[in-house]
């Protein structure tokens, strides 16, 4: 297992090429009713952690690249700097960009996180009975039961999920109705209990080492449209449809109340950041015309997607190149240096230079556009006339 520069170009094709296929099926709301999300999202966390490992493994295909790596790597490996002591090359740089740009994310973004995080945790609790009791009641559909701390806070507009190992859920200074503070509980205690925090941890995580890559962004906002829409499926699957349409309501009045405030980036809010992705969730929760595969059919999908996900990323594309040690024993024939003389046995005799290399029994492609002469003599003499 090695981290090399071909590796690395070959994951970043090929995740960047998924990512868009992704954001193109995403688009469409009737293809989102037909998967299974938890499908979906596990190839997503396929994708996320073969960026996050990047490595050429001995059992990968290589498909070797005649016309566009060789000049990649002519580019990357020309030197700046020469000197007996030793050699800097243009990856160097690329390679001292990267690392600063990654130095600089991450201490910007964990800023941000602990800065957040003291200032919640200087917030008193919600000592409700009542929303206690709405949580616990909650936590009993999935069989498990955590500590959630609620605060109420001006820090935020909208409700919002923060803390893997000690979730808090934070909700903005709005009176709720018991039915909305319901809807918004039930949505963020989903989130906690699909893992959906790590699913950001990790998605921040992939953000901060590929901070250059556009498409990095665009991933993260899928995962979040994926992440959210999940949440309201999981939420309303046994309500009504007046309850839906409540629900839904409840989440257009967050939307509108919307303010810039300090959202984390490790946090998960109750609202959509984008009116595309709030008119997605609408039409998700509504539409009853669409049937969802059967169990089988999602499995299928699902073993689908890992496997082209897991063919595609162990391939490894490397440039066409020559070992120097062969390549001191390599000769080119050209038309210029090489010509054949007719062999009295039979076949082509092939000159480099004027110089006998060898005899050939037939005339291939290679040798196709070269002079050829009767005989040594014949040769010589044309040849010594150029």
């Amino acid at each position: 297992m090695i981290l090399s520069t071909a590796s690395l170009i070959t994951i970043l094709l090929i995740c960047n090429m998924s990512i868009l296929a992704v954001w193109l099926f995403l688009k469409n709301d009737k293809r989102i009713l037909q998967i299974s999300l938890h499908a979906l999202l596990i190839g997503l966390l396929f994708l996320l952690l073969r960026l996050l490992i990047p490595f050429e493994f001995s059992f990968e295909y290589t498909i070797i690249d005649k016309y566009i790596l060789p000049n990649v790597f002519i580019f990357l490996y020309t030197p700046i700097i020469e000197s007996d002591m030793f050699n800097v090359y243009v990856y160097h740089i690329f390679l001292l960009v990267w690392i600063c740009g990654i130095a600089l994310f991450g201490f910007r973004t964990m800023t941000v996180y602990f800065k957040f995080k003291n200032l919640l945790e200087k917030e008193p609790s919600v000592n409700d009975k009542a929303v206690k009791d709405l949580i616990h009641s909650t936590e009993y559909l999935y069989g498990k039961f955590t500590e959630f701390r609620v605060i109420r806070t001006n820090l935020i507009s909208v409700p919002l999920l923060f803390g893997v190992f000690k979730p808090t859920i934070v909700l903005p200074q709005i009176e709720f109705a018991d039915e909305e503070l319901g809807y918004i509980i039930k949505h963020e205690v989903a989130h906690y209990h699909h893992h959906d925090l790590w699913i950001k941890l990790l998605t921040e995580l992939i953000v901060i080492i590929y901070w250059w890559n556009p498409l990095v962004y665009l991933l993260r906002q899928q995962i979040d449209k994926i992440l959210e829409i999940r949440a309201d499926t999981t939420v309303t699957k046994r309500m009504c449809e007046a309850e839906k349409i409540r629900y839904l309501e409840c989440l257009l009045m967050v939307a509108k109340g919307n303010t810039p405030s300090q959202i984390n980036s490790f946090a998960l809010a109750f609202d959509s950041r984008t009116v595309s992705v709030l008119s997605q969730r609408f039409h998700i929760v509504l539409n009853h015309t669409y049937k969802q595969k059967s169990g089988m059919q999602n499995f299928i999908m699902f073993i689908t997607i890992v496997l082209i996900l897991t063919i595609m990323s162990f391939i490894v594309i490397e440039p066409y190149s020559i070992a120097p040690e062969d390549q001191q024993k390599t000769v080119e024939f050209t038309a210029e240096t090489t010509y054949l003389v007719v062999n009295a046995k039979g076949g082509f005799d092939i000159y480099l230079n004027n110089e006998y290399l060898g005899t050939v029994s037939e005339i291939k492609d290679s040798f196709s556009d070269m002079r050829r002469y009767k005989n040594v003599e014949e040769a010589l003499f044309y040849e010594g006339q150029k």
